[in-house]
């Protein structure tokens, strides 16, 4: 991926449909500034609800919508896009999206939510949202509502913080003004087609590697550590990482993927509670899939009574019918 100035880049945050919406409030209550960022949503109350300067409201009919938000979009370097997958206009619409905003100098990176465990016709439909986002996007950052996520007690919505800390992390660091930094991290997420984040909060830059620690054992998708080709590491704190610290963090992570990776560290400063963000990138979509069906196995093997490893066969049905439920 080329990066086509050498001044502070424009980024572009847009969030499709409800899920997307729901996100992109999540960003800006992390600080991501509303004049860059473009709701886009078929339902009139919600578009109207949200924070966003630029909003599109699509009618019942999303084949065109890619066309509707250019306008708020062509004049950005590197697009945020944000949605949920297994809804109407999440999954039709935000693909579109992408490929538009997407070239070779202007880099797309999603942020897409998977249904909950228990939304079993959404979790299927979002197998062909996931695929086509996957095609369209440089990087797809997968939040899984089905995962383990607790950053604050009794939060109801980690998915939703996970993604905003996510999001105000990427667009802090492609705004910084340098572009070298951002060309190497938006390598590393290219690596491969999907990628996982771990967000936790920073008691103190000394313990660095433990908040690492603490992070990845709880990622926003089900898929294998050790898979991992790279790591991006978001820190956000009073005072930056120190190129100790960076190495620090650098080992636990390493330590844990079992092999050595891809690594770049970025801090920006903050007044409020330190925090970090780790993307593990370089995943497939293939693995991001094989993942997300042992959940749905789970599922089916709950609702019918089987107990888990009694069947060799796996799913009774083939991923493309499933697509069609």
């Amino acid at each position: 991926m080329k990066l086509k100035s050498p001044r502070g880049l424009q980024v572009a945050v847009v969030g499709v449909g409800g899920a997307g919406n729901s996100l992109l409030s999540h960003a800006m209550s992390e600080g991501v500034n509303p004049k860059n960022c473009v709701a886009v949503n078929t339902d009139r109350n919600q578009l109207s609800e949200s924070q966003a300067q630029n909003k599109v409201l699509l009618t019942d009919s999303v084949r065109f919508p890619a066309h509707r938000v250019a306008p708020f979009t062509q004049e950005s370097d590197f697009t945020i896009l944000l949605t949920g997958l297994g809804g109407a206009t999440g999954t039709s619409a935000a693909p579109l999206i992408a490929q538009l905003n997407r070239n070779q100098v202007r880099p797309v990176v999603s942020v897409v939510a998977l249904p909950f465990i228990h939304e079993r016709e959404r979790r299927f439909m979002a197998l062909r949202g996931l695929k086509k986002m996957v095609e369209a996007c440089d990087c797809t950052v997968i939040i899984d509502n089905a995962a383990d996520l607790r950053h604050s007690p009794g939060s109801e919505r980690a998915a939703d913080e996970t993604a905003g800390f996510a999001v105000k992390g990427l667009s802090e660091v492609v705004a910084m003004g340098k572009p070298h930094v951002s060309q190497r991290m938006l390598g590393i997420l290219g690596l491969g087609q999907v990628a996982t984040v771990c967000t936790a909060f920073v008691d103190s830059n000394e313990k660095i590697q433990s908040s690492v620690i603490d992070a990845l054992r709880m990622p926003s998708a089900n898929l294998p550590v050790t898979k991992a080709k790279g790591a991006v590491l978001l820190f956000r704190g009073v005072k930056p990482l120190s190129a100790g610290q960076a190495a620090h963090a650098y080992e636990a992570i390493a330590s844990l993927v079992g092999h050595d990776i891809e690594f770049i560290h970025v801090s920006a400063r903050s007044a409020e509670i330190s925090s970090l963000s780790v993307f593990l990138t370089g995943y497939s979509y293939g693995t991001a899939l094989g993942a997300f069906v042992d959940l749905i196995e789970g599922l089916y093997d709950m609702e019918y009574g089987i107990e888990a490893g009694s069947s060799e066969i796996g799913l009774p049905v083939r991923l493309y019918q499933m697509e069609g439920i």
